[in-house]
């Protein structure tokens, strides 16, 4: 690689076959062109909306959905071969499928959504180039730009290639997008010491950087991806998509849940076979289906998507916009936040903070507040006549160290242009490096005054006065060394100082001696306020800050002590001992790492490598271009929508359209909600999916019939399950979630969730058989005594269901006919099995809640609207399907108003109530045994564990004040 940094002008002529004074031909132009390509980055391809419409179909949840859907097809027409198929058998699948279309056209939508918001924020501008060519300047278009082509640049203008600088006056550049750093950086055309730290190569200007001052020449040495930006541009092409948290989790879950819906079903057809023999096989595979459809949440990747979907919806109305959906998960999994510092912890705006007024240094509140003066009406022309930069409404033209000065003044009741106005100016020395002043000549009151601002140091070397007390007295050593003290305390908090002085000049004649110290300004680019609160939040949330910059060591340590990030040297490690250190070394020290201060694009991207070796979550803010590798890499890129590039933008998984820093907690609470209703969510799918397994398996093996039908399974699974899951997934947001820390390591779905799903499982379970045997109480035995004295299945009548079910079960009758005068006999017992299934959750959703319970003392009731409308509703169409003539016996299965043997009449509607009622039992169980385990914990808590609580406390609150102590 070419050291152009060290080369010399004559070098890199030759070099690049170029000439500084008349350019390339345009013949050699376009050959250049043809051989090497545009000056431009390659376009990120996009996928095309049906091939996310088609993903979702492949994913392991609608794999398995789909495979139940082409079963519940199969299963008739083994179970009954000959037997003509009506539409009665396609409803199952109907249903499945819709609700796997569904999922995917949600899947889609908010995809191509975040896509065009993403769009939205893009730039349309097309960037231009002045070149010389053929000894004339011409502008072409930036993508024409080849190496050897001499550019012009001038303030205001984007660097559109990666230039070394033959020429230069004056000239500053704004390399913040790629370097981090906050203030302009000067540039100079002389050869430099080779360096590989970008905000070091003083003579290269670099391609997408913003000119702010001065004018300069440059020779292209590189174009497209031969640039910095081209190369971070292949590095986040390198980076691999990889799955998020929730996604590889919901895969493991797919592929566990069809294992054990396979295994059941296996197990169930097995086990009928060898008690009730192998005649009824088709039967017996029909009642294993049945429960591996009943295992299947198929309502889950529905409820995920919608409460995704919702969460999505409610983050971008406050400023997150989330590229996909499983990202919101990830936020909330997130435990380490790298940050950037320039725009994204601070406000990217230098501010005046402190003073130097008297010999003295005090807040600039404060001097804000003293009365006039001759001293204070002096520094106030001193901060806007010797300056060239204008605020006027949003627009904001200049250099950010002067416009810091404007807006000092502006707060003292200034408007830079009517004093600029007021007090013309003569004569003018321009600012440049070696000197580090800038003078103007000003008529002030019928007086000529000159004013300079500058370095403090150069300033009070031409100085010979001083105005203390509104009085000029001369300049001593001593006032020059307590300013200097004063200017250093203030230089090692990373603040920059400006002095300014004036001198009363009687012959029009400006010169840079004998003038009069007025005081000086120490500014920064000050931390954002709601960024200092969020870090607090993301401390409390067991979440580690690690602010990642382009600035120096010391400044970086300021700015972090001002966070509430670092407070020790120890802390803070730069690029140069980075580069020296192995990946292992690294690993060993970077837990303890707050700051990493000087930093160039790959160091960020091995940062974030190292730390999720460590098997950390980690997330990266940022705006720049230099973050785009890194926010690729990260598990989650969060983007600047307002300062952000557009290659950051493209890089990242979510934008914050307001570019606050505490606008990323808002995600992290919003993504440890999302997560924790998926699991309250699986909770009740699964829970609920175990009761009907276990009833069904209990009742199978005792009466060898099924007693619900797949219709009966599916409409418990997508409509009642449905509803109050997705119920669940638009609930209110826990807060309580952000005190607890995140979840470390590859916990899947289930954790935590056994013992929950096992206790709604097993009560429901023996509610629902309970409530079969006494459903069973209402059959009309006296209207099957008659069918089966016919069939010859018993000789003597008998008022005992227990007698006639099993003269069914040991009848002669071939498997079928038994079965299916079985399936017959079981309605009532069915219906009231039906009824407390599906009317049982309607209570006991409301009672799951996995949260941060040992938190507090006091059981807190978080009353969900959207859960209690759910409720209604799947009550009002439970209340139907089981009343509506057609819909309750021909397509359930359950008792209706046509059969003599099932129909509903004074004498048996009392099942209803009853069903009813023992629906209820497993709520006031669950909640039952929910207060005792609450209670008990918190009261078996011993004197032991007190004092260890209360011991952690005293410690917690006591480092609190040690930072607060640092701090100040």
């Amino acid at each position: 690689m070419d050291s152009w940094e060290s080369s010399q002008i004559k070098e890199i002529e030759n070099k690049l076959d170029t000439d500084i004074k008349t350019g390339l031909t345009e013949e050699e132009a376009t050959k250049r062109l043809i051989e090497n390509g545009k000056n431009e980055l390659p376009t990120a391809k996009v996928t095309p909306w049906w091939v996310t419409f088609l993903h979702a179909f492949v994913e392991p949840l609608q794999l398995i959905l789909m495979f139940a859907a082409v079963i519940s097809v199969v299963a008739p027409l083994i179970s009954s071969p000959g037997e003509k198929i009506g539409f009665h058998e396609f409803i199952d699948f109907v249903v499945i499928m819709l609700i796997v279309i569904v999922d995917a056209v949600l899947e889609t939508v908010q995809t191509v959504k975040a896509r065009k918001s993403v769009d939205a924020l893009k730039s349309l501008s097309k960037p231009k180039a002045v070149v010389l060519r053929d000894h004339n300047q011409k502008e072409i278009d930036a993508s024409d730009l080849v190496v050897g082509d001499i550019v012009i640049l001038e303030a205001g203008k984007y660097v559109p290639a990666e230039l070394r600088i033959v020429q230069s006056a004056d000239f500053m550049i704004d390399e913040a997008i790629l370097t981090g750093e906050s203030v302009p950086v000067e540039k100079t055309h002389k050869a430099i010491k080779e360096t590989t730290i970008l905000a070091e190569k003083t003579n290269i200007a670099f391609m997408s950087t913003f000119t702010t001052a001065g004018r300069a020449v440059g020779i292209v040495i590189g174009t497209g991806l031969n640039t910095e930006i081209g190369k971070i541009s292949e590095a986040i092409d390198k980076n691999e998509e990889t799955e998020t948290p929730l996604e590889k989790k919901i895969s493991k879950f797919g592929y566990v849940i069809s294992c054990v819906a396979g295994l059941i079903g296996i197990f169930v057809f097995l086990l009928l076979s060898l008690v009730g023999g192998f005649e009824a096989w088709a039967s017996y595979l029909m009642v294993a289906i049945t429960l591996a459809i009943g295992v299947i949440p198929e309502s889950l990747a529905a409820v995920i998507s919608i409460t995704l979907s919702f969460s999505t919806k409610r983050m971008a109305n406050n400023n997150v916009i989330v590229k996909k959906l499983a990202s919101v998960e990830t936020l909330g999994s997130v435990n380490v936040i790298c940050t950037d510092k320039t725009g994204t912890l601070t406000q990217n705006k230098m501010t005046v903070k402190k003073v130097i007024d008297n010999n003295r240094i005090m807040d600039s509140d404060e001097y804000l507040g003293l009365d006039k003066s001759i001293q204070k009406e002096l520094l106030l022309k001193a901060l806007v006549l010797p300056n060239d930069s204008i605020t006027e409404g949003n627009e904001r033209i200049g250099d950010p160290t002067e416009l810091a000065l404007v807006d000092f003044a502006e707060l003292m009741g200034v408007d830079e242009l009517v004093y600029r106005k007021k007090f013309e100016r003569i004569d003018e020395i321009p600012f440049d490096s070696e000197r580090k002043l800038m003078s103007t000549l000003n008529t002030v009151d019928k007086k000529t005054i000159a004013f300079t601002k500058g370095a403090i140091d150069q300033l009070l070397s031409i100085c010979d006065h001083i105005m203390i007390e509104n009085k000029v007295i001369k300049l001593t050593e001593s006032h020059k060394h307590e300013i200097m003290r004063a200017s250093i305390n203030l230089s090692d908090d990373a603040l920059r100082v400006l002095a300014f002085a004036y001198k009363e000049v009687k012959n029009n004649k400006l010169e840079e001696k004998g003038l009069t110290f007025i005081g000086a300004v120490a500014m920064i680019d000050p931390v954002r306020k709601e960024a200092v609160q969020a870090i607090e939040e993301a401390h409390a949330a067991g979440v580690e800050v690690c602010m990642i910059t382009g600035d120096h060591a010391i400044t970086a340590l300021a700015i972090a002590r001002d966070l509430g990030l670092a407070y020790e040297e120890k802390q803070v490690i730069s690029s140069d001992k980075l580069d020296t250190m192995s990946d292992a070394e690294l690993e060993e020290v970077i837990d303890n790492i707050r700051v990493f201060a000087r930093v160039n694009p790959e160091h960020k991207v091995k940062i974030v490598a190292t730390l999720q070796k460590k098997g950390y979550i980690v997330s990266m803010t940022g705006d720049g271009v230099n973050d785009a590798p890194s926010l690729s890499k990260a598990d989650i890129g969060v983007a600047m929508g307002i300062t952000g590039t557009d290659v950051a933008k493209q890089a990242s998984d979510v934008i914050l359209t307001d570019d606050n820093f505490a606008t990323i907690m808002t995600g992290v609470n919003e993504g440890r909600n999302v997560y924790q209703k998926i699991k309250r969510a699986i909770t009740l799918l699964m829970g609920f999916n175990l009761a009907n397994v276990l009833s069904i398996l209990i009742i199978s093996l005792i009466f060898k019939i099924s007693p619900l039908e797949a219709t009966n399974i599916l409409y418990i699974n997508l409509i009642v399950e449905s509803c109050l899951a997705i119920a669940i997934g638009m609930g209110p947001l826990d807060d309580t979630l952000m005190k607890l820390k995140p979840q470390v390591g590859k916990n899947g779905l289930l954790k935590g969730l056994i013992l929950p799903i096992i206790k709604i499982g097993v009560l429901s379970a023996l509610c629902s058989v309970g409530s079969f045997f006494i459903g069973m109480m209402a059959t009309n035995t006296g209207e099957w005594n008659t069918i089966l004295l016919d069939k010859n299945i018993i000789n003597v009548a008998t008022d005992s269901w227990l007698d006639q079910i099993h003269a069914i079960m040991n009848s002669s009758l071939s498997a079928i006919e038994r079965n299916k005068l079985l399936d017959e006999y079981i309605v009532f017992g069915r219906t009231a099995m039906f009824i407390t299934i599906v009317m049982s959750p309607l209570f006991f959703a409301h009672l799951i809640k996995i949260s941060n319970w040992k938190a507090s003392k006091k059981i807190k009731l978080q009353i969900s609207k959207p859960l209690i409308y759910a409720s209604l509703i799947a009550l009002v169409l439970s209340i139907g399907v089981i009343t509506i003539p057609g819909l309750n016996d021909s397509i359930l299965g359950l008792v209706g108003y046509s059969k003599a043997t099932s129909k509903w009449t004074s004498d048996n509607i009392w099942i209803m109530f009853v069903a009813f009622a023992i629906s209820i039992v497993p709520f006031l169980l669950i909640l039952m045994i929910d207060t005792i385990v609450f209670y008990s914990y918190h009261l078996s808590v011993g004197n032991w564990q007190k004092n260890q609580i209360l011991i952690a406390e005293m410690i917690n609150q006591d480092a609190k004040e040690q930072n607060k102590k640092r701090k100040k």
